[in-house]
């Protein structure tokens, strides 16, 4: 597993971006599909600074079906898809991730630390959180 602790200074959601690209190999996951996991790394660390607190770490694995991508802060509350508004300027980071992602969910992290599994999605968190999803090879 690869993991990159990210702060607010120089870009992070660029910073983020680049580095799951570097460090997944194409035989994990092609490059027609790495946009999408640009786009859903950079929606998700975007997310984490905004609303989180503590560092933001980003964790990568990959295997022959795909990349897991985590993102873990000391926030408790969950992230949540919500109704669209198309006359909203916000509120559509987990809407993308929904539509685009293999699988994604939320697992309680001590103060942000990555859990040994990636379960589904659930609520009332006694710590931070990861928030992951995963990205299929094809």
């Amino acid at each position: 597993m690869e993991r990159l602790t990210l702060d607010q200074q120089l870009s992070p959601a660029a910073m983020a971006r680049h580095w799951v690209c570097e460090h997944c190999p194409d035989e994990h996951l092609p490059a027609a599909r790495r946009w999408i996991a640009e786009l859903l790394t950079s929606e998700l660390v975007s997310n984490a600074l905004e609303h989180g607190s503590g560092p933001v770490v980003l964790s990568l694995t990959h295997d022959d079906e795909g990349i897991l991508v985590g993102i873990s802060d000391g926030e408790q509350r969950v992230p949540s898809l919500r109704t669209q508004n198309p006359a909203a300027t916000t509120g559509r980071g987990i809407a993308l991730v929904d539509a685009l992602a293999t699988a994604w969910g939320v697992y309680p992290s001590e103060a942000g630390a990555d859990a040994a599994s990636w379960p589904e999605p659930s609520e009332g968190l006694a710590s931070g959180k990861t928030v992951w999803f995963h990205l299929a090879s094809g």
